[in-house]
């Protein structure tokens, strides 16, 4: 007799399952000989001992004929990441570094954060782009915005034709300023761009050519322009894109409202070669610690909702990572997780009582020098007048731990007075060790030897050493 809450054996192994064929990438779209020779010419110009080939997953299947181009080709030795630390888009110098590697090549799309380590050249995939479409699409769309400035911004699929792009709008009569990817090494302006001759786009019309992704997000929000418009190579329209919609804005003020009610902060490492990530993680702990919210250092590596669903007693997790991180958007997370400024609109009270003019995902932003910086005042941070939580309708106040004097006179914050005379542990520990269960242990020598017994075979929905059903 079979269960109804069961199928075969057969249909489970036979049935079809999606997936990203590689046939949706051709290899022809990133690699030729001029790009094999550049390449080596430029591991020869270097004295590379080492190198690394960094693929995201789509690219993987080809991977094995560029490295074996590239090695017949140079004399250094070549390596291929099996695997990333966190994103594909950010160079995993990490995983370079186990190899020994003096250099890293990263294929695919790439956010180009600010890396600290390892020289790096970037083989970005090629996107199909109808250029006499863009050119035409501007002409029909923006023929009342003639006398105006244009910005150009791209995706990074599209760095190599957008110069094509540019002369022919020049031609047409257009007065067009070209964003530059920061891919040499350089100091972006913001985000992944230089911007020529320090350009501001306050008073031009931007076009982006790309999909609606967290670049265009990114790029629209961090570059203030009188209107935005999108490309998308994929319908071939050009149409004006605001991407801080209202119904967005209002989820996102909605976990900042969490993020102020949290009473555990969890601070989720997402890099390890961004520059200034470690700064972050310092003004993350100070604001934290200054409204009396106990902080945690979290590095899982990939982020995924069943990892951070292990630590139960986080109220609220702050990502720091690079910009072309769009997780804390996502809705399967068991806590709020929140971006490093909304963690700053949140707990810094020098935001307290005005808007943003904009919006961004990169931390870098907020730090000295980025362009959404405040100070941050500690003293005003512990006096804040109480308010009321917008999500639970209960006062919030700032609860400062207060130093306590221990017999050597120094003083410690190891324990907190509360009412009645009681004592509270608020340190060190931590929450975590408390558990009843904190996973498996090896108990090494106090457990007997198991005897060994042969393990299951066949498909979890049904082993085929399971008892049978009458």
């Amino acid at each position: 007799m079979t269960s109804a809450f069961s199928s075969s054996d057969a249909a489970a192994i036979e049935r079809q399952v999606d997936q990203v064929a590689s046939e949706e990438v051709r290899l022809e779209s990133f690699w030729n000989s001029d790009e094999r020779d550049q390449l080596v010419q430029w591991i020869r110009t270097n004295d590379f001992m080492k190198v690394a080939l960094q693929f995201p997953d789509v690219l993987l299947p080809f991977s094995a004929v560029v490295a074996n181009e590239l090695q017949s080709a140079s004399t250094a030795g070549i390596f291929i990441l099996g695997d990333t630390s966190y994103g594909s888009c950010c160079v995993d110098e990490v995983a370079a570094s186990h190899v020994g590697a003096d250099a890293v090549i990263h294929f695919g799309h790439a956010c180009l954060s600010r890396s600290v380590r390892l020289p790096t050249r970037y083989v970005f995939l090629r996107g199909p782009l109808d250029v006499g479409s863009v050119v035409q699409g501007v002409k029909e769309v923006l023929g009342e915005h003639e006398g105006k400035r244009l910005g150009l911004f791209y995706d990074v699929a599209y760095d190599y034709c957008v110069g094509e792009v540019a002369e022919r709008l020049k031609e047409a009569g257009r007065n067009v300023t070209v964003g530059q990817l920061a891919k040499t090494g350089e100091q972006p302006d913001l985000l992944c761009w230089k911007l020529p001759g320090g350009a501001s786009f306050d008073d031009a019309v931007c076009i982006f050519i790309g999909h609606d992704n967290q670049s265009f997000f990114n790029t629209a929000n961090g570059i203030r322009a009188e209107q935005w418009f999108r490309f998308d190579p994929a319908t071939s329209q050009l149409q004006q894109a605001n991407p801080l919609d209202s119904r967005w804005m209002r989820r996102r003020f909605y976990y900042i409202e969490k993020c102020k009610d949290a009473t555990s902060l969890g601070i989720v490492v997402a890099t390890l070669t961004a520059a200034g990530y470690l700064d972050v993680v310092n003004r993350i702990q100070r604001l934290a610690k200054a409204r009396g919210i106990r902080s945690y250092i979290i590095s899982v590596g990939k982020i995924n909702p069943a990892k951070l669903a292990n630590f139960a007693e986080i109220d609220c997790f702050v990502l720091v990572g690079c910009p072309e991180n769009d997780l804390f958007t996502s809705r399967d997370f068991f806590k709020p997780l929140v971006s490093v400024f909304e963690c700053e609109l949140a707990f810094n009270p020098a935001w307290t009582g005005k808007f943003p003019d904009g919006y961004s995902t990169d931390f870098a932003d907020i730090l000295p020098e980025g362009r959404l910086h405040k100070n941050f005042d500690e003293e005003a941070a512990k006096n804040a007048p109480a308010d009321v939580s917008l999500v639970t309708g209960k006062i919030r106040i700032a609860t400062t731990q207060d130093q306590v004097v221990v017999g050597n006179g120094e003083s410690c914050t190891d324990v907190q007075l509360r009412g009645r005379n009681e004592v509270a542990q608020i340190s060190s520990g931590d929450v975590f060790q408390g558990r009843e269960w904190q996973g498996l242990e090896q108990n090494l020598g106090r457990d007997e030897p198991a005897r060994i017994e042969e393990g299951r075979s066949g498909v979890p929905i049904r082993y085929e050493n399971d008892p049978k059903e009458g």
